[in-house]
C-alpha cells in the first residue's frame, strides 16, 4: 500500500484506533503489533509511536475508547431514584454490556489486563466505579434508605466484590458458557438485592 501523508489529529488517532480494534479482534494481541498496523494504514510507525508512545500506549488509549462509553453509559444512571433502584439500573448495564460485547477475546484480554496487569484506563474506570458506588451509599443514607455507615469507601469496595460476577467481564463470559442471558439476569437481580438489604435500615 503506497504511503499516505499523515499528521497528528483526533482523526488520524482514530484510525490508529480503529485499526487495532479490528486486528485485536481478527488476529489477537501477541500478533497486532505496531508495524502491523502502520502497513494496513500505509503509514510511517513512527506516526503511531508519535501518536501513543508505544505498544502499551496504544492498547490503554482502545482500552480507554471502551470504558468511556460505558462511563457514558452510567452516567444516566445519576438521577435515578431511590438507590435501592439506581443500583440495579447500574449493575444491569453493566451486565448487559458485558453480554453485548463480551465474547470477543481481545476485550476481555485489555479489559481484565494481559498477564493480569489491566491497563491504566481499566484500573481509572474501576476507580470511578467505586466512587459512583460511594456517592449512590451517600444518598441512600442522606433519603433513610440504607443505614448510616462510617467508611463508606469500604461500602463501596464490598458492593463491589458482591456484584465481581457482574462486573468483571472475564467473569461474565464464563457464566455465558453456563447460563442463558435471562438466568443471568435474574442472577444478578439476586445480588443487588442481597447488597440492597445488607446496606438498608433495619427497624
Amino acid at each position: 500500500m503506497a504511503r499516505r501523508s499523515w499528521h497528528k489529529s483526533a482523526d488520524t488517532r482514530a484510525e490508529i484506533l480503529d485499526e487495532a480494534e479490528r486486528q485485536l479482534e481478527a488476529i489477537g494481541y501477541t500478533d497486532m503489533t505496531i508495524g502491523s498496523i502502520a502497513r494496513a494504514l500505509g503509514m510511517s510507525p513512527a506516526n503511531i509511536f508519535k501518536n501513543f508512545g508505544n505498544k502499551a500506549g496504544l492498547i490503554d488509549a482502545v482500552a480507554l475508547r471502551w470504558v468511556l462509553l460505558l462511563d457514558a453509559a452510567l452516567d444516566t444512571t445519576a438521577d435515578i431514584a431511590p438507590a435501592s433502584q439506581r443500583l440495579r439500573a447500574m449493575a444491569r448495564l453493566i451486565l448487559e454490556t458485558h453480554v453485548a460485547h463480551g465474547e470477543t477475546p481481545a476485550r476481555i484480554a485489555i479489559l481484565v489486563g494481559l498477564d493480569f496487569r489491566p491497563p491504566p484506563s481499566a484500573l481509572a474506570f474501576f476507580d470511578r466505579l467505586l466512587k459512583r458506588f460511594e456517592t449512590l451509599i451517600d444518598d441512600g443514607i442522606a433519603a433513610g434508605e440504607f443505614a448510616p455507615c462510617d467508611d463508606r469507601p469500604a461500602a463501596a469496595a464490598v458492593v463491589c466484590d458482591c456484584l465481581m460476577t457482574i462486573l468483571d467481564p472475564a467473569a461474565v463470559l464464563r457464566g455465558r458458557s453456563l447460563f442463558t442471558v435471562k438466568e443471568m439476569t435474574e442472577k444478578c437481580d439476586r445480588l443487588v438485592n442481597f447488597v440492597i438489604k445488607g446496606l438498608a435500615v433495619h427497624a
